[in-house]
């Protein structure tokens, strides 16, 4: 019975860890600092991010873009209005699919942000 335990949670952890990589790139966002989770993000929509959620006074948000035929979507989670969602579609609707795929990785990525886990990455970015 015990093995039936551990099969069920390996087949857990492995769908977890599929679905992860499902996102183009994540960024959270506390307390007006800004760190790449995951994923290649081009430097310049970094910084625009930090701009648009400096005005906003967001304080903890994660975006994810999620991949589609041509480019992808943003997905949002945290307390962010309307108009700020727009205003960071718009800025991600200018960056060419080229850019998205060819941004340059995280350099010297912590545990957290290779295993791709949020409160992690956080942890050691202290």
């Amino acid at each position: 019975m015990p093995w039936l335990l551990v099969a069920v949670v390996g087949a857990a952890v492995i769908l977890w860890w599929f679905s992860l990589h499902e996102d183009l790139f994540c960024l959270s966002v506390r307390g007006g600092r800004v760190l790449v989770v995951r994923g290649r993000v081009p430097p310049r929509f970094v910084a625009d991010v930090r701009d648009i959620l400096g005005r906003a006074r967001a304080r903890d948000v994660t975006i994810r873009a999620r991949p589609t035929a041509h480019s992808g979507r943003l997905e949002f989670a945290g307390a962010l209005d309307e108009g700020t969602q727009q205003r960071l579609r718009n800025v991600f609707g200018l960056i060419p699919a080229v850019q998205l795929r060819s941004a340059p990785p995280i350099p010297n990525p912590t545990v957290g942000q290779r295993l791709g886990v949020e409160w992690l990455a956080w942890w050691f970015a202290r």
